[in-house]
């Protein structure tokens, strides 16, 4: 925490920024997931693209965040590109 306070709120910025790109990339993995059950697979393909444009945003945000929340948050988009290439996968 004290290294939160000696850098300003521009850390709680960036922070809103990567935690937004994570909630951008669940959505569109949770439309692509409805859309492949719906056997509307272009649509699906396209969410999964999305999905993956969020994840990488994340990743390059969460660099330049200080250790702990980079620490925290890195391992989630590494989650999130698992379920995305298990949703992938199942779409054929």
């Amino acid at each position: 925490m004290p290294d939160r306070l000696r850098q300003g709120s521009g850390v709680y910025v960036e922070r809103d920024f990567v935690e937004a790109d994570l909630d951008a990339a669940f959505a569109l993995l949770y439309v692509a997931e409805t859309r492949g059950l719906a056997r509307d697979h272009v649509h699906a393909l396209r969410a999964i693209e999305e999905a993956e444009k969020a994840v990488g945003d994340g990743e390059r945000r969460a660099l330049n965040l200080i250790d702990s929340d980079r620490e925290l948050l890195l391992p989630r988009f590494r989650r999130m590109r698992a379920v995305i290439q298990g949703i992938r996968s199942s779409l054929g």
